[in-house]
């Protein structure tokens, strides 16, 4: 009996796992870049501690400021079915090899209108070097490169 009540804990949250890809505009269509149709932007995995859903993601772009592509973190659901993850980089010292900390916060929510797709509703990067803080909205740079929706970026997940 204990086992079933601790279950029914977590098998009601929404499915965040699964590979998402990018979509666009508010209607989540497929992008006329191949790449986006193909490269997966955010992939989300699931374990189940305790009765409680904690989940992990990878993130590939982030590669690209030097930061992890896994989360720092496993994350749970907030109240309002959001997951926020964060991907890091420390600051390397060296005046020619030395590189900037990296922060990369991201929050997803499910897409309430569309089944199996996630809004990207925030993104932002931070990077640190001997001092010197540098902000950057990633979501804000996304929109004016490509449509998106007004809550964020749709993100599709696959399907096999």
């Amino acid at each position: 009996m204990v086992s079933v009540s601790v279950a029914g804990c977590w098998q009601g949250d929404y499915a965040f796992e699964g590979k998402y890809f990018a979509a666009e505009g508010e209607d989540c269509s497929t992008p006329s870049n191949a790449r986006d149709r193909e490269q997966y932007f955010l992939e989300i995995t699931k374990q189940v501690h305790n009765g409680t859903a904690l989940y992990s993601a990878k993130f590939p772009i982030a590669s690209r400021a030097g930061a992890s592509i896994v989360a720092a973190h496993s994350v749970s659901a907030t109240d309002d079915d959001e997951l926020i993850f964060n991907f890091t980089k420390p600051e390397v010292s060296g005046t020619f090899s030395g590189s900037p900390a990296v922060d990369i916060v991201i929050t997803v929510i499910p897409n309430k209108s569309k089944e199996g797709h996630l809004w990207l509703k925030k993104a932002e990067l931070t990077s640190v070097r001997n001092g010197k803080v540098n902000e950057a909205d990633l979501l804000a740079n996304l929109r004016r490169a490509t449509t998106i929706g007004e809550t964020g970026a749709c993100l599709r997940k696959e399907t096999h």
